[in-house]
């Protein structure tokens, strides 16, 4: 670990609510990044999302729920983060996602929101939406354009004829975004108190990115503190360029109302960090 992580680690270590003693006679998870209990304390202590940012986004899903009505539909809500917020405003949502464990926090969290279990490329609720959403990167699961197409498909059929349909997808066209993807050092993500008392848990990672794909690899580093166990969980993503998701959404029945490049509703820009996409039928 070089001196600057080192550094960057130490410092959020400082700022966990809560410090666990290690237990050196268990391992860790072999499957961490998407289980339920370490998802939230991951992203609750995520060192490359400011809180600042977080709130931003809150209140741009509450501002869009808010001109559209309710009900509201996520796509791969996760544990809940926002489906609970916009719930706890008073809105109608439901929230799908395939990953059961997931969903198993959430409804631990609340049972103001509907929780399904489905896949997004193939989904059928008896119930037709104001707002459908598709939060924070969560279309780069989307790997191919059959399955794109697919969640497309679905949406279409689940949205009211006036309804709106909101993509939140980072902008890969940037110095900072080009910078940030094909970074192969080694970078803190995460220090949390691991949710079995097993000690703490201090996540890096690292980046590649495949231009020619549009693929993108981000390895996790799992390690727990005073201990030599590591354990690696790669994810691959799909990423979306602006003027090719602009077409694609086209070319499935889609008219782009409005797209901004920020939470605070920008217009989007060749510099602007995001991809926030206001659709309707």
């Amino acid at each position: 670990m070089n001196r600057e992580l080192e550094t960057q680690t130490a410092l959020t270590i400082e700022k966990l609510p809560i410090s666990l003693e290690e237990n050196s006679g268990k391992t860790v998870n072999t499957v961490i990044h998407y289980d339920g209990r370490h998802y939230d304390l991951i992203y609750e202590n995520v060192y490359i999302m400011p809180p600042e940012l977080k709130k931003q986004e809150i209140l741009f899903w509450y501002d869009q729920a808010i001109q559209c009505g309710d009900p509201v539909l996520e796509l791969c809500c996760g544990t809940g983060r926002i489906a609970i917020k916009l719930a706890e405003k008073g809105l109608q949502v439901t929230g799908i996602d395939s990953a059961q464990s997931m969903l198993v926090e959430a409804r631990k969290k609340s049972t103001q929101v509907e929780w399904l279990e489905a896949d997004v490329r193939k989904f059928n609720i008896d119930k037709k939406f104001s707002l459908i959403i598709f939060p924070i990167n969560s279309i780069w699961h989307l790997s191919s354009l059959e399955a794109l197409e697919s969640c497309f498909a679905c949406v279409k059929k689940h949205l009211k004829p006036d309804g709106k349909f909101v993509i939140d997808a980072l902008n890969p066209c940037t110095q900072e975004s080009i910078e940030i993807l094909c970074d192969r050092r080694s970078n803190l993500y995460s220090v949390y108190p691991d949710p079995d008392g097993k000690g703490t848990v201090v996540v890096t990672y690292s980046n590649e990115f495949d231009f020619t794909q549009q693929i993108y690899k981000q390895k996790l580093f799992f390690k727990l503190i005073g201990q030599e166990k590591e354990t690696v969980e790669e994810m691959t993503y799909r990423l979306y360029f602006p003027q090719e998701l602009d077409a694609l959404l086209k070319y499935n029945g889609f008219t782009i109302e409005s797209k901004f490049g920020s939470y605070a509703r920008t217009p989007f820009a060749s510099g602007s960090p995001q991809q926030l996409i206001v659709c309707r039928l």
